[in-house]
């Protein structure tokens, strides 16, 4: 078949753009619903036959009638070549939905692709439910109704292109619908609808969306920054596995906040006249573009002091470090206060009474430490009459030169130890945030993962004590060493390793148990002795007598001392029986 050219408009305000088809090769146009045509009308199929009311039956050349907005962004006949065959032997059986404008234009809201694959093959005439528009409503309402209708009827033919879908939510809400009407219409709830709609205006997002790697979750998040226009964020997102997306935003949104929190913190600084540095300048190049005051010397040799720098602050610029929760301020005043100062026996108990000349540690809040560093850009060195501070030092003086410069070496070196330590001090406090969060959702799980108990036998094992090793190998029937316990462990099935894990327990509270242990009925022998009861009804075992002052059922001075343990232990199973 040769390439048909078709006149596609996504609304009649709108101008006509004009694409060509090919049921072999051609894409199809921007804006085309999809819907199937068979030969006998399917269940879903039986829907289109029901008029719209005032609807009126019409056969209609389908080259006069107007393609209206759609939901679908993406179709292609070729993809689809059952429907432009079924089409072609039998014609266009379910009759397509339209609306007649004022103007007379008849436009195609339901049955776009019949429509178009008619078109194609040139059909005359094909079977269309014509009503007047209903011209009464506001044109962004007429564009919600439409859009929601569309999304629905799609899902039960061909399905729309889950990115299409999005882009039609984002419509919907863009036009004014709420996000609970868009949801209730869509089956979804609405903070689904919303991240959906952020995807839909996010072309990244969509790609990624109809590819199906990532979450919905980590789609909005790119959708967020690429609808931003913070390209640096999404590409970051991107680079990253889909495992790594989680900790790659977490991380981005704490960079951003800590840039906001440095410009707001730079203004007192950039009021004096100060440049400001948004990011930690490189100094440890042979050449850097910035010098760090420390480094800096006056004509005299004397070191640059603060009160230098602020003669002539706009000579300067000024990168102020963080260190996240570093100070304690007091909550009301946000006065700095000095943790030397606090009674920390306080924190978490509300009735403790803090020391003499001490306050209670609830009183304070903890707050970043901003530290100014400042720079003098290498090409200001001679206008400000400094020079480096390792050629204050005799030239002719070898020793000192090479003193010198090792100093500037270790102080260089300083500074990038303590930016890796800032850095990485930022990172572990945003994974404990992340961690925390996954460690909640695992533990809420109905049964634990396989590879808990290995890992739970393991931690056991590895710090318990000499005396407690030895029970546990001789409860398990290995040798005595704790690497024979390492080794069964780690061969160990997760049933097995549980039972390791309990075997370890035992051996802990079974060390606590001494002959007078029916005294205490009380504590962790009390629980053991109680959790040996339970466990051992189904298990042929029974609590003797002085088991049983133990775990508090009978008072000790009630034993028949004349009777044998055993025996009152068989009798008192019996009389439970």
């Amino acid at each position: 078949m040769s390439p048909t050219t078709l006149t596609v408009v996504t609304d009649p305000n709108t101008e006509p753009a004009t694409v060509e088809t090919d049921a072999a090769q051609q894409p199809a146009p921007e804006a085309i619903d999809t819907d199937s045509a068979t030969a006998e009308p399917t269940a879903a199929d039986e829907e289109a036959f029901v008029p719209p009311p005032d609807a009126t039956a019409s056969y209609l050349d389908p080259t006069e009638l107007q393609i209206a907005e759609n939901v679908r962004k993406s179709f292609d006949l070729a993809d689809h070549p059952e429907q432009v065959a079924t089409i072609e032997q039998f014609g266009v059986r379910a009759p397509v939905l339209a609306e007649r404008e004022p103007d007379g234009s008849i436009w195609v809201y339901e049955g776009q692709v019949r429509t178009l694959i008619a078109r194609h093959l040139g059909l005359p005439m094909i079977p269309v439910w014509v009503t007047d528009a209903p011209t009464d409503l506001d044109p962004a309402e007429r564009r919600i109704a439409r859009t929601l209708d569309q999304i629905n009827l799609n899902e039960r033919r061909i399905p729309t292109p889950a990115s299409d879908q999005a882009a039609g939510i984002a419509l919907t809400l863009e036009l004014g619908a709420s996000a609970n009407r868009v949801a209730k219409a869509t089956q979804r709830k609405p903070a689904e609808v919303r991240k959906i709609a952020a995807v839909g205006k996010s072309g990244t997002a969509k790609r990624l969306l109809d590819e199906n790697q990532y979450s919905l979750d980590q789609l909005a998040v790119i959708a967020h920054y690429e609808n931003l226009g913070d390209t640096d964020a999404v590409q970051q997102l991107l680079e990253v596995s889909r495992y790594s997306i989680d900790w790659t935003a977490r991380r981005i949104a704490a960079e951003r906040a800590e840039t906001r929190d440095r410009l707001r913190e730079s203004l007192a600084y950039g009021a004096y006249g100060f440049g400001i540095l948004t990011r930690h300048p490189d100094t440890s190049g042979s050449e850097p573009a910035y010098v760090p005051a420390a480094e800096l010397a006056t004509a005299a040799g004397d070191p640059v002091t603060a009160e230098l720098i602020y003669t002539d602050p706009t000579q300067w610029v000024v990168f102020l470090e963080v260190e996240r929760d570093a100070e304690f301020v007091d909550r009301e005043s946000g006065e700095f206060v000095d943790a030397a100062t606090v009674d920390w026996s306080t924190r978490g108990n509300p009735e403790a009474e803090p020391g003499d000349g001490l306050r209670r540690a609830d009183t304070m809040a903890r707050r970043d430490r901003w530290t100014p560093v400042y720079y003098l850009p290498s090409d200001e060195l001679e206008q400000a009459g400094l020079g480096l501070l390792v050629d204050a030092v005799d030239p002719d003086d070898e020793a000192a030169v090479a003193a010198a410069e090792q100093a500037a070496a270790q102080r260089e070196q300083a500074r990038q130890d303590r930016r890796r330590v800032i850095e990485l001090n930022k990172r572990g406090a945003d994974s404990y945030e992340l961690r925390d969060e996954f460690l909640t959702k695992l533990v809420s799980g109905a049964r634990p993962p396989a590879e808990a108990a290995v890992f739970v036998a393991e931690s056991l094992a590895r710090r318990i004590d000499s005396a407690v090793l030895h029970k546990v190998t001789k409860l398990l029937g290995i040798a005595g060493s704790a690497d024979k316990l390492l080794e069964a462990i780690q061969a160990a099935s997760p049933n097995r390793a549980w039972m390791i894990v309990l075997a370890m327990q035992l051996a802990t509270h079974e060390l606590d148990v001494d002959k007078s242990f029916w005294r205490i009925g009380e504590g962790s022998t009390r629980r053991y002795m109680r959790f040996l009861g339970q466990v051992g009804a189904t298990r042929d075992f029974a609590l003797c007598d002085v088991e049983q002052a133990a775990a508090g059922e009978i008072d000790y001075h009630d034993i028949d001392i004349d009777t044998p343990p055993r025996q009152a232990a068989r009798k008192e199973t019996k009389s439970r029986g």
